[in-house]
């Protein structure tokens, strides 16, 4: 089984190699997702319970994210700006739409918005999207506005990639109490589900003032108050940025996970 899975997993790489096959798969894998999703929940539900986990594992594969983080402060301006990652995608493509969350029409967990998915795909025209997906026509002010309202609600950026890594076909705006991504890398601990941003926080004790704002922000319990001293744990960051906003102390920053790589 795992050596069917290893070879399922190279083949889908290999396709960075043919990217006219890749945007095709990724485009498709983009329509389909919320009908692959509802076949893993009926699954785990009607056929084989408890089977969500190694379910996801093997759908993650070939479906999975990546954390991004916004306009946050970073240690050590670097040549290219989150916020700008994220805007430089969107410049780039042809067809762009705001769609709805399926996670949050799906669970209905949480009171965030409903249309908050960036649809970027990689059809010529939107038209091309909108028989198969309920999308709004959007322009590129209305989706910076879209992504600074996510940002100050607490959301997590994540890019959705599909059949690799190499092709990003949504760009969505995530909670934890209803995203598949978030949920998954979280309560099942699926470390590929929801790969961390190229930044990671540093943190610096003489200037924490301990009001703990930062542990409300973050969703993946890498700040803590423990004993009325904040706590920081490395191996849980992913990158999101939400807690700078608000730091009022500058103790916690983003800086690049390579720069720790090189200080060792």
């Amino acid at each position: 089984m795992n050596f069917l899975l290893d070879k399922l997993q190279y083949s889908i790489l290999y396709l960075s190699k043919y990217p006219k096959i890749g945007k095709f798969i990724s485009t498709i894998l983009g329509v389909f997702e919320a009908f692959f999703l509802d076949m893993i929940y009926f699954i785990d539900r009607r056929i084989s319970p408890g089977s969500y986990s190694s379910l996801m594992k093997i759908y993650t594969l070939f479906y999975g994210s990546k954390v991004i983080p916004l306009n946050v402060k970073i240690e050590g301006i670097p040549s290219v700006a989150p916020i700008d990652e994220i805007m430089s995608i969107i410049r780039r493509m042809p067809a762009l739409s705001i769609g709805y969350c399926y996670c949050r029409v799906k669970h209905k967990n949480c009171d965030n918005p409903i249309w908050s998915c960036i649809h970027i795909g990689t059809a010529k025209h939107l038209n091309e999207l909108k028989n198969k997906i309920p999308l709004k026509s959007a322009s590129i002010e209305e989706v910076e506005k879209l992504l600074l309202k996510a940002n100050k609600l607490g959301l997590v950026h994540q890019l959705l990639t599909a059949p690799s890594p190499d092709y990003v076909y949504v760009i969505c705006n995530c909670c934890p109490c209803c995203c598949v991504m978030l949920n998954s890398a979280i309560e099942y601990n699926l470390r590929g589900v929801a790969i961390p941003s190229n930044y990671i926080v540093k943190y610096d004790k003489k200037k924490c003032i301990g009001c703990f704002s930062c542990v409300e922000r973050c969703h993946f319990g890498s700040l803590a108050n423990k004993d009325n001293k904040l706590v920081f744990d490395s191996s849980k960051c992913v990158g999101c940025g939400l807690c700078i906003d608000y730091c009022s102390s500058d103790a916690i920053q983003l800086i690049r996970r390579d720069s720790i790589l090189n200080d060792l």
